[in-house]
C-alpha cells in the first residue's frame, strides 16, 4: 500500500533531519580528530549508522610506496590476496569517472576491472566502491559490502554516504599532511642533535685517544719480563679494557666523521643475501626463520657497498637480538621501489622486520643518540653509525613500532631510474 503524502513527508523530515544531524556531528569530530587511526574508526561507525553494511575496507595512499595500504588496523584477509597501486584498473577507474562504482548497477564496466579484481569484488561481495579524491588525487578508496539486513542501497542512503565520504576525504588529506609535517620537524630536530653530538664526539675522542696510547703503551712495557702470573693476568686484563675504550672511541669518531664513500654500482638485494652469509650460524643457531621479499626488478643503487654491509649488518643483528625471548623468532626482508623524487630517480625501500617485542613510543628518538642502548652488552653507536652513513648516502632510515609488535626499520636509497 503506497504511503500518504504526509507519511511520506514525515519520512523526508526525518531522514533530513538525521542526514543534518550526522552532517554536523561528523564535521565536529573533524576538527577534533588529528590522528588516523582514530579518524578511520569514525568513519567507519557514521558509515554504519547510514547503513548496516556487512563488509567496510578502506585502502589509503601510501605516499612513500605509491601503493594503497589498509587504512584500518584489522585488515581484511580476503584483500591480501591482491595489491592495489596507481597503475591498477580500480584506481584508474575511480580517478576517471570520478564517482562512486556500483556493482549491481555497474555490470558492464566491470568488465574494464583486472581479472584478479573482479574475482575480489565477488567474493567480498563488495556493491560499492567510493573515491577518496582531494583536488583530482585518488588518496584512497572505501569498498562496502551489501547491506546485512539484505535490502539494497536507496538513493537517499547514497547520497549520505557520498556526502560523508567527500568529508572524510579532506579529513584524511589533512591528517596525512599533520603526519608528513610532524615527520619532518622531527627529522630536522634529529639531524640538528646529532650534528652537535657528532661535533662533541669529535672532541671528545681526539681528548680521549692521545692518553690512552700512553696507557696502552705503559701498560705493554710493565708487562715484559713479568713472570708472576697472577700480575700477568692483570695486565692482560687491563690490556682488553683499553681496547674496549679504543673500540668506543673508533665508534665515537666513524659517527663524527664517517668515511669517505667509494661508490659503485651495489645490487641490494646481492648485498643483503651476502649479509644473511654472515650471520648464517647465529640465525641457525637462534632458529629463526629469515623471509627475503623482493617486489621490484630493479635493485641497483650507486654506493659504498662496504658500509651498506656495516649498516644491513647493524640492523639485521638488532633484530636477531631483539627476538631473544619471543615465542616467534620471523625476520622478514623486503625490497621495494618508493615514491619518485623526480622523472629519473626514486627511493629504494629496504625493510627489515622482526618479531620482538618492539620499543616504547618516547624511546624510538632516543635510540639514535650515541651510547643509548638497552642491550647489557651494547655500545649504543650501531644505529647512530647507520644512520650517518644512510644520510651520507642521500637517503633516510626510519624505525617503526609499538610495543608488542616488533620493529620495522626502513632504509630509503636514491635509485636512478
Amino acid at each position: 500500500m503506497p504511503l500518504s503524502k504526509s507519511k511520506r513527508r514525515r519520512q523526508i523530515l526525518a531522514r533530513q533531519a538525521f542526514s543534518h544531524m550526522l552532517h554536523v556531528e561528523f564535521n565536529r569530530s573533524l576538527t577534533l580528530i588529528a590522528d588516523r587511526d582514530l579518524l578511520v574508526n569514525n568513519i567507519e561507525s557514521k558509515i554504519l549508522q547510514i547503513a548496516p553494511v556487512n563488509r567496510i575496507i578502506i585502502f589509503l595512499l601510501n605516499s612513500e610506496t605509491e601503493k594503497y595500504v589498509y587504512g584500518s588496523k584489522q585488515p581484511d584477509e580476503l584483500f591480501d590476496k591482491i595489491q592495489f597501486t596507481l597503475n591498477s584498473k580500480l584506481v584508474n577507474w575511480l580517478s576517471v569517472n570520478e564517482t562512486y562504482f556500483h556493482v549491481s548497477r555497474l555490470s558492464n564496466a566491470m568488465s574494464y576491472l583486472s581479472d584478479n579484481e573482479q574475482d575480489l569484488i565477488r567474493e567480498a561481495d563488495i556493491d560499492l566502491i567510493f573515491p577518496l579524491k582531494v583536488i583530482n588525487h585518488l588518496n584512497g578508496f572505501v569498498l562496502l559490502g551489501k547491506r546485512s539486513d539484505r535490502e539494497k542501497f536507496s538513493r537517499y542512503d547514497i547520497d549520505l554516504l557520498k556526502l560523508l565520504l567527500d568529508q572524510a576525504a579532506f579529513a584524511l588529506e589533512n591528517t596525512a599532511l599533520y603526519e608528513e609535517q610532524s615527520a619532518r620537524i622531527k627529522k630536522m630536530y634529529r639531524a640538528d642533535r646529532l650534528a652537535i653530538l657528532g661535533q662533541l664526539a669529535a672532541g671528545a675522542a681526539h681528548e680521549i685517544r692521545n692518553p690512552l696510547t700512553a696507557i696502552r703503551s705503559t701498560i705493554q712495557y710493565l708487562g715484559k719480563g713479568m713472570h708472576d702470573a697472577d700480575k700477568l693476568e692483570m695486565i692482560n686484563e687491563l690490556m682488553e679494557e683499553v681496547d674496549r675504550i679504543n673500540k668506543i672511541v673508533q665508534g665515537l669518531l666513524s659517527f663524527a666523521k664517517p668515511s669517505e664513500l667509494e661508490k659503485s654500482k651495489v645490487d641490494i638485494v646481492q648485498l643483503l643475501q651476502q649479509t644473511l652469509v654472515l650471520l648464517n650460524n647465529t640465525i641457525i643457531q637462534k632458529q629463526i626463520d629469515v623471509d627475503l621479499n623482493i617486489s621490484v626488478k630493479n635493485t641497483v643503487v650507486t654506493a659504498d657497498a662496504s658500509q651498506l654491509k656495516q649498516v644491513f649488518l647493524n640492523v639485521i643483528l638488532n633484530a636477531v637480538e631483539a627476538m631473544e625471548n619471543s615465542m616467534e623468532k620471523k625476520l622478514t626482508l623486503g625490497v621495494e621501489s618508493g615514491r619518485s623524487l623526480d622523472y629519473q630517480s626514486r627511493y629504494l625501500l629496504i625493510s627489515v622486520t622482526d618479531s620482538g617485542k618492539g620499543i616504547e613510543p618516547n624511546d624510538i628518538e632516543n635510540i639514535f643518540i650515541p651510547f643509548y642502548t638497552t642491550k647489557k652488552d651494547g655500545t649504543g653507536l650501531g644505529l647512530p653509525i647507520s644512520y650517518g652513513i644512510v644520510n651520507q648516502h642521500g637517503g633516510e632510515l626510519e624505525i617503526n613500532s609499538a610495543p608488542g609488535k616488533g620493529v620495522t626499520v626502513v632504509i630509503k636509497l636514491m635509485q636512478t631510474l
